[in-house]
């Protein structure tokens, strides 16, 4: 049972409604609830989260973001919302991030969006048979089929 309910869990934590900021600099507040956006692509970060390393590798589990202007961020290590930087698809792409700041500028992740063209796109895993949306690799917490990488419009 309990190999059910965690990807189940996941996925019912990430159901906030994602919102965008069009025109938005690298780094802003996103309103007064302390939430910050942040644009960037994602790295993975050595054993000690300093530097980069070339081959990512899922038992990694130290993921970072730089934004263009060369800013650095480190994700929480206890935030489960990094799962989905496992997939090189969503490391590939530059990403617009909304977070909770943390000192030492660590964030932990509210919603994470794609950039293309100028335009933001909702990033999820999807299983059309269940009808199940999840922010982390794998496979559907129901029917166990793969999920399917997703990008839409908000």
């Amino acid at each position: 049972m309990n190999q059910f309910l965690v990807p189940l869990l996941l996925a019912l934590l990430h159901l906030t409604p994602s919102f965008s900021l069009f025109g938005a600099s690298q780094t802003q507040d996103a309103d007064n609830t302390g939430l910050t956006v942040v644009r960037g692509r994602v790295v993975c970060l050595d054993s000690r989260g300093r530097g980069e390393v070339v081959g990512c590798t899922e038992a990694a589990g130290n993921f970072g973001l730089v934004s263009p202007d060369g800013k650095r961020y480190r994700f929480l290590s206890t935030d489960i919302s990094t799962a989905m930087f496992t997939d090189p698809r969503v490391r590939q792409r530059e990403l617009q991030i909304t977070a909770k700041l943390f000192p030492g500028d660590k964030l932990e992740i509210v919603t994470v969006q794609s950039i293309r063209e100028g335009k933001l796109y909702d990033i999820y895993y999807f299983c059309e048979l269940c009808n199940v949306r999840a922010y982390a690799p794998g496979p559907c917490p129901c029917c166990r089929a793969e999920l399917e990488f997703r990008e839409t419009p908000p």
